[in-house]
């Protein structure tokens, strides 16, 4: 799905033509919204103007009150700032969003598959250090499709968006390179991954009809991409040139389209990801079902690009929580599959998903009485596991390059169980994250959405020992010693040095 936003400025339409901005926090499937002095507006469903709202008794819904949002002074209306939805109303939201939106993205489906391959290996007895799946490495090709209206044209090249995705150094814009630039250097150089960029279409309809906020969420972007399609097909496109997967199904298709986004949230042609609700056949080999559709606006910016195929191509999950906007923040800026800091440099993936997807250079499997040395910026990586599923998995970061804006520098200690959920922050046995930071000064703000991160997070600083009784401790998520002692963490630097306990590892 879409990289979640996290307070951001939002221009919102009323049917007068009356502008409200809002502050949202959430993604494509569940959000909350709140004017800037912080009292949460929802539209009225029987006016569609944005109106002050109030929580109901039972927590389940927020209610539109008799004010519009901007008319009176909210102090005056009793209300309290920062309402929220319970967190079981929240993920029932979303789930329905998800339904509604129809038949799940092959990426998904795919990932469901491997996941239940490691469940299988993890069911054997004691560790299992084989290396994960292929993932994916090699030259990836995905498809671009631009669209302009009869009334609104396109203000930037189709030329200026191809070296966006593809040219080397690309610096458009104040981005750090290009979509592939970024793909190639987060793998280390195994994933080359290019994008055809179609010539522009112009639409058969008026923008306004495809923006309708009357016509069902994801319907006229699901027709505006069939449109693009059909015309790329009608001039002789070779689709065989895309990259698709065992069945047929190509990895990636974006559509771009002219203009500003113009929708409200879950309205019209607001951006989101999901998938085809009829596939689409371009040829006999090849079809289309996962797709990506965003406004070009006035300029072009890495991280939700870079996400998106982050889902389409590499199979990567969300590591943030989509299910309760107002609960956990996953693994905040650590990751692009999370809140992934910087628009124009995001943040690399971490290392839990580089391993995944085949990007490992070099791997060391900790064992007691050892020192090993972990170098930034090269997908090296340490790892301690209890079988093919859960495990830690260590990794050096840098606040520079495609790190700076990382919210702290040192050793970072992912706590990785395949078959947890990052829309889980519990910390309990039955319901935690999939990955999660070990955050060195305990507090785990993560989890309680307190930050995307801070710089007491990384070891190396604060706290140089990682063990059973240390806090935040060691222990498998079902509370047995994991046997993993750490006694030394040298301090953040390009090579960070870790040390060993001189005794037996392993699961009790």
């Amino acid at each position: 799905m879409p990289t979640p936003f996290t307070g951001e400025l939002f221009t919102f339409h009323n049917p007068d033509g009356s502008e409200i901005t809002v502050r949202g926090w959430g993604n494509q499937f569940e959000a909350v919204f709140e004017t800037l002095d912080g009292y949460t507006v929802v539209q009225d469903p029987g006016t569609g103007f944005y109106h002050y709202a109030r929580l109901s008794e039972s927590g389940d819904e927020l209610i539109a009150t008799d004010t519009r949002a901007g008319t009176d002074d909210p102090r005056t209306l009793g209300l309290p700032r920062h309402a929220r939805l319970s967190r079981t109303a929240t993920r029932a939201r979303a789930d329905a969003a998800r339904t509604e939106l129809g038949r799940q993205p092959r990426w998904m489906s795919r990932r469901a598959e491997s996941r239940a391959q490691r469940q299988a290996e993890a069911d054997g007895d004691g560790p299992n250090p084989a290396p994960p799946p292929a993932g994916t490495i090699g030259d990836y090709v995905g498809l671009l499709l631009l669209v302009e209206f009869p009334d609104v044209p396109s203000t930037i090249s189709r030329q200026e968006i191809d070296d966006f995705c593809n040219k080397i150094g690309y610096h458009g814009f104040g981005n750090n390179g290009s979509a592939y630039d970024y793909f190639l250097s987060v793998s280390d150089g195994k994933l080359r991954y290019k994008n055809i960029v179609a010539a522009y279409h112009t639409a058969s309809h008026p923008r306004a009809y495809y923006t309708d906020s009357t016509v069902k969420y994801g319907k006229r972007a699901q027709q505006l991409i069939k449109e693009a399609l059909d015309a790329l097909g009608a001039r002789g496109f070779d689709f065989s040139e895309l990259s698709s997967d065992s069945d047929g199904f190509v990895y990636a298709l974006s559509l771009f389209y002219a203009g500003n986004r113009v929708n409200n949230w879950s309205e019209g042609l607001w951006p989101h990801s999901w998938a085809l609700a009829n596939p689409y056949a371009a040829s006999a080999t090849k079809s289309f079902s996962d797709y990506q559709i965003t406004d070009i606006g006035t300029q072009l910016t890495l991280r939700t690009f870079c996400h998106e195929n982050g889902h389409m191509v590499c199979d990567f999950p969300d590591l943030y929580d989509y299910d309760a906007v107002s609960v956990g923040n996953g693994i905040g800026h650590y990751s692009l599959m999370c809140f992934g800091g910087s628009d124009k440099n995001p943040t690399q993936v971490e290392a839990y998903l580089k391993h995944a997807a085949g990007w490992t250079s070099k791997l060391t499997t900790l064992t007691s009485g050892v020192s090993a040395t972990v170098e930034a910026g090269k997908n090296d990586f340490l790892i301690y596991r209890r079988n093919a599923t859960e495990y830690f998995i260590l990794e050096n970061r840098r606040q520079s390059g495609r790190d700076a804006s990382l919210p702290d520098a040192g050793l970072a200690i992912w706590h990785v169980d395949e078959n947890g959920n990052n829309s889980f922050e519990q910390m309990t046995p039955s319901q935690h994250y999939e990955c999660s930071l070990e955050q060195a000064d305990n507090r785990f703000d993560l989890e309680r959405r307190a930050n995307g991160g801070d710089a007491e997070d990384l070891y190396g600083g604060i706290a140089s020992t990682f063990g059973r009784a240390t806090a935040p401790n060691s222990n498998w998520w079902d509370g047995s010693a994991s046997g993993l002692e750490i006694e030394q963490i040298s301090a953040p630097s390009a090579a960070i040095s870790v040390t060993t306990k001189a005794s037996t590892p392993g699961p009790d």
